[in-house]
């Protein structure tokens, strides 16, 4: 799934302006790569409040249909960034999910399906360190980043431990850059780190499913912006009911991000994609943005129906 977006560049702001020469154009081309599927629980989904939030996780429960594990290419000035690298078949069930991964649908297949190369990947942003978004790192050569807060995380005592327990190892050679997003504020978010140098390509702070979690923004030639999420929700539909997610360390700072992010959307016109929404891939080829598909707000949160459940 291609989406291609031509010529605006923005400020921190989130203000556009014409990079270079007046009339001058850019091509960008964002690629959605599917690395197989997950399966979850619905308590994983939609959990319940309070202390049955995580416990639930690792109660029997339904899961859910497939859903995918997309990962992203971005091709700008002559630079192909990927946004996380998706799942491997080396994946391990966990109480909450069981991902569904070939060798066939791997990072390598994906951008060959694409029509584009590993060896050309210049760099990699990882949007936050669990399996799914960096498990496809051993395919990957060149440089990679990953928030600072991201990877303090990371090495922390409870990180450490959960990553045993789950039986989650970080990959062979794990060793990204830390970046700090020391470029201020870009729309609704306060806290930024321009990608590309023209500033159309921006990381965000997205705290809440893990503490260092970031989101890309891409902006197009309209002003548009395309938000790939990664797991800032899991869909489009819990973004409108702004509901925290069951693995969240801590559900006020999550709900905060997805006010942020609401906010964000009533500023720009925000094609949003997370990573396991079954309706991103067609939301990126429609170049469908949030508030086109329904008002945003409380009332949103039937707009969009979430995966049945088998």
């Amino acid at each position: 799934m291609e989406l291609v977006l031509r010529g605006f560049a923005t400020t921190q702001k989130g203000v556009p302006h014409w990079p270079g020469t007046r009339g001058e154009k850019k091509s960008m081309k964002i690629h959605a790569l599917t690395t197989g599927a997950v399966r979850v629980k619905h308590s994983f989904l939609f959990p319940s409040p309070g202390p049955r939030r995580q416990l639930d996780l690792f109660m029997p429960g339904a899961l859910s249909d497939p859903l995918p594990i997309h990962c992203w290419a971005v091709e700008h000035e002559g630079v192909l960034r990927l946004v996380d690298t998706g799942e491997t078949t080396a994946a391990r069930d966990v109480p909450f999910a069981r991902p569904e991964v070939t060798r066939e649908q791997e990072l390598p297949a994906a951008m060959a399906e694409a029509g584009l190369s590993l060896d050309d990947v210049s760099e990699v942003v990882i949007t936050h360190a669990h399996g799914d978004h960096i498990d496809g790192l051993v395919h990957v050569r060149g440089r990679v980043m990953i928030n600072e807060t991201e990877l303090r995380f990371l090495r922390s005592p409870m990180a450490r431990v959960m990553r045993r327990i789950l039986r989650q190892p970080l990959p062979p050679g794990f060793a990204p850059e830390p970046v700090v997003l020391d470029g201020g504020p870009f729309g609704a978010f306060s806290r930024s780190r321009a990608l590309s140098d023209d500033g159309r390509i921006v990381a965000v702070e997205t705290p809440g499913h893990t503490p260092g979690h970031v989101s890309v923004i891409c902006v197009d030639d309209t002003g548009r912006h395309v938000m790939l999420a990664g797991d800032a929700t899991d869909t489009l539909e819990q973004l409108h009911a702004r509901r925290a997610d069951a693995v969240a360390p801590d559900v006020r700072v999550h709900t905060a991000t997805l006010e942020t992010i609401l906010a964000h959307c009533a500023q720009h016109p925000t094609v949003y994609l997370p990573s396991h929404d079954p309706e991103s891939g067609a939301r990126s080829a429609a170049a469908t943005t949030v508030g086109s598909d329904g008002p945003i707000g409380p009332q949103a949160s039937a707009v969009a129906v979430p995966p049945t459940l088998a």
